[in-house]
Parts: structure tokens; C-alpha cells; sequence
């Protein structure tokens, strides 16, 4: 019996992994099987946020937590923060954040959040899964300035090791991981790690990246081949 496709996902920190895994997408038909949506997509997540995560679903209490909308709270008007998960920011929710109050509201949230951690609460799956975490989209300083510290979106070794051990306790020992970095925001002592990759990508307004920004590392996975 094939085995079922390597599935791709991302474990932070913001949207330019999910504009990216739509571009190679779209260049690519058929490959759509691969790319899974979850928790993180469109969302605004540090390090601290995701080994929170990531150890909740382990945990079996994420449910929980996102099921319980007394637990969210609005920040800076239309930004949607969660009182046990740090660094955790639903970022493109502002309608739901603006009329909060009412319950309504909490309930849509509430419902679309447990909708997209499904990968995390089942994480059981007869293939291999691949993990991207990255903090390379050039906006994302200004974006989460005064609101998240920047510092939680820096890759330290011990944050490395860290986001490893639990995504492959969660989703197996065969579980694969790209780390996406600018030099500035990576222990040196990472750089030219396996797994490890460097962009050459000025911070400022952008928030995409170019079209073709992945494609390389996209089309190994899919191909099951990994550079």
C-alpha cells in the first residue's frame, strides 16, 4: 500500500508561511494535499506561543483552552489575545474582536479556532509530517511592536531543541522541520544546521515574500526528497 503524502505545516510565527504554501500551490496543481491548514495560519504566534501550544495538544488540554471564550481577551482594539497561551495573537479577526461582547462572537471564534487545530487535537496520520516555523517575514518587528516582545521570535538553541522535541512527540519520530531565519534573529551557533535556512530578506513593509521564496525547499518535501 503508498503511503500517504508528506503533509505541510506551519508552527509559526506569522502569515508568510501560508502565502507561500499558496503560491507553490498555485504553480503547482495537485500539490494541494499536501498543505494543511492549522492554528497557526494567518496568525501571529512567537516561540513561546508555539512550545505552548504544541505542549497543550500533547497535554490534551488544548481543547480546553480554546474552547473556553472567557479565556480570550481584546487587545489594542482588534487584536484577540488568550490568557494561558503567551504570544498567541489571533491577528485577522477584527470584526470579532470590534463586537466581542457578544456571544455570538465567542462562539464563531471559539468554533474557528478548534476547526483549524484539528491537525493538533488528531495529530495521528499514516504519513510523514513537515513543520515550518519561521520568523522571516520583513514586516513582522513593526507588526508585533509594543505588543508581543520581539525577543520571543528569535530562534535560540534551546527554542530549536525545544520546538523539536514536541513536534515529534505530537506527530512522530520521523516528523521533518525547516526553521526559516534572518541571521540577525538565530543563535549563531544554529547557522548551518540541517534543518536551518537563511534568507537574505530586508526587514520593512513587506509581508509575502516573493513568489518563489520556498519553492525550492516545498518541492523536496512534496517529492519526499529533503535538502
Amino acid at each position: 500500500m503508498d503511503r500517504a503524502p508528506t503533509r505541510v505545516m506551519t508552527i509559526g510565527c506569522s502569515c508568510i508561511n501560508r502565502f507561500q504554501f499558496d503560491f507553490f500551490q498555485r504553480r503547482h496543481p495537485g500539490s494541494e494535499v499536501h498543505f494543511v491548514k492549522s492554528l497557526f495560519d494567518w496568525n501571529i504566534v512567537s516561540i513561546v506561543g508555539t512550545t505552548t501550544i504544541l505542549q497543550r495538544a500533547l497535554d490534551g488540554t488544548l481543547r480546553d483552552a480554546l474552547a473556553d471564550a472567557s479565556l480570550f481577551h481584546v487587545d489594542w482594539e482588534a487584536l484577540l489575545f488568550h490568557d494561558e497561551i503567551p504570544g498567541f495573537c489571533v491577528f485577522h479577526e477584527e470584526d470579532i474582536a470590534r463586537t466581542f461582547d457578544d456571544p455570538a462572537q465567542k462562539d464563531a471564534l471559539t468554533s474557528k479556532l478548534l476547526h483549524l487545530a484539528a491537525p493538533l487535537l488528531n495529530p495521528s496520520y499514516p504519513g510523514r509530517t513537515h513543520l515550518i516555523w519561521s520568523n522571516i517575514q520583513p514586516n513582522l518587528p513593526s507588526a508585533v511592536e509594543n505588543v508581543i516582545p520581539w525577543e520571543t521570535f528569535q530562534l535560540t538553541t534551546e527554542r530549536y531543541q525545544t520546538l523539536k522535541a514536541l513536534g515529534q512527540a505530537l506527530f512522530g519520530e520521523e516528523t521533518g522541520f525547516s526553521f526559516h531565519n534572518i541571521r540577525e534573529d538565530i543563535a549563531p551557533e544554529l547557522i548551518g544546521a540541517k534543518d536551518v535556512r537563511l534568507f537574505d530578506l530586508p526587514r520593512g513593509p513587506d509581508y509575502e515574500g516573493s513568489f518563489e521564496l520556498y519553492d525550492s525547499l516545498l518541492a523536496g518535501i512534496v517529492s519526499e526528497t529533503h535538502p
